[in-house]
């Protein structure tokens, strides 16, 4: 436990940078600053990587994935913000009473000063996110983004931070307390899902082609991209309809092409002792439709 001289140095030393941020008019750490690993980026790639080869899945598992439901963004996002303080109107003054709630049970590792939310993780300097706001002018819309605590996420443990925009969806930093590595995901607008053990994240867009499903690894040296699926650039069509995780190491989707009298075709994708595995009862069809994993 730190004393509470160090204890003073460190909230000494969070003034200093928060005023800095403030002196600068800086708008802090977002989707798209420097070491960000923005999951909700289809243009993410990965170096080094090999194709998955399709194994078979048998027809009783495919019938299973054909009659689970389809889950939307809603069903799959991560908690919003109204789902964990749980308020009522005037909302904003219940979420900063809530948020102070579990600013306190995170016991010194993230404070909010006036407009910043600060993150001190372990390994580097403290994260700060800025809550700013840009006045509508007359050639110009305004913009704002707000920032709210959610707390530690379960199963791994990372920081969850919500943030609001004016014009979009929400969006959700996931932050690894160790190293203070971040990930970024488009909370609401994609398909954002999380294993049933926290270890694992699944992403994608079911609206805007081509086609990019991201899995993240959210475990101690996390987070980091662990496999990307994708059509071809220049597939207009083909979709995805989400089904859920099956069990904590594999979930399942079907691939819905868009030519017609094309039927849908079930895959499962797994992680295993060796690495992912990808399963479908038809491996010719996604040849076809140009569909791979990496």
């Amino acid at each position: 436990m730190k004393s509470s001289l160090s204890r003073a140095l460190i909230a000494l030393g969070l003034f200093a940078v928060v005023f800095a941020f403030a002196k600068d008019g800086l708008q802090g750490l977002r989707f798209d600053s420097p070491g960000v690993l923005d999951l909700a980026e289809r243009s993410q790639k990965m170096p080094g990587t090999r194709v998955l080869p399709a194994t078979v899945l048998s027809a009783a598992e495919a019938e299973k994935i054909f009659a689970a439901p389809a889950l939307t963004e809603g069903q799959t996002s991560l908690p919003f913000s109204d789902d964990v303080y749980a308020c009522k109107t005037p909302a904003r003054v219940c979420s900063q009473t809530h948020e102070r709630e579990l600013l306190t049970a995170a016991d010194g590792a993230v404070k909010r000063i006036d407009r910043q939310l600060i993150v001190v993780v372990d390994s580097g300097k403290p994260l700060i996110f800025v809550d700013w706001k840009m006045p509508e002018t007359k050639t110009a819309d305004g913009d704002e983004e707000t920032h709210w605590y959610l707390g530690r996420m379960s199963g791994n443990g990372y920081h969850h931070v919500e943030v609001q925009f004016d014009h979009d969806a929400p969006g959700n930093f996931l932050i690894n307390p160790q190293s203070g590595k971040v990930a970024f995901v488009h909370n609401g607008a994609d398909i954002v899902s999380v294993s049933p053990d926290g270890m694992h994240l699944v992403t994608f867009n079911t609206l805007n082609p081509p086609l990019s499903i991201r899995v993240a690894a959210l475990d101690a040296v996390g987070p980091r991209l662990e496999l990307q699926c994708e059509v071809g650039k220049n597939d207009e069509h083909t979709r995805a309809a989400f089904k859920g995780w099956h069990d904590a190491d594999s979930f399942d989707l079907t691939l819905l092409p868009g030519a017609a009298g094309q039927e849908a075709l079930p895959l499962r994708i797994a992680k295993t002792d060796r690495g992912w595995s990808l399963a479908t009862p038809a491996a010719a069809r996604i040849a076809a439709l140009d569909f791979s994993c990496h």
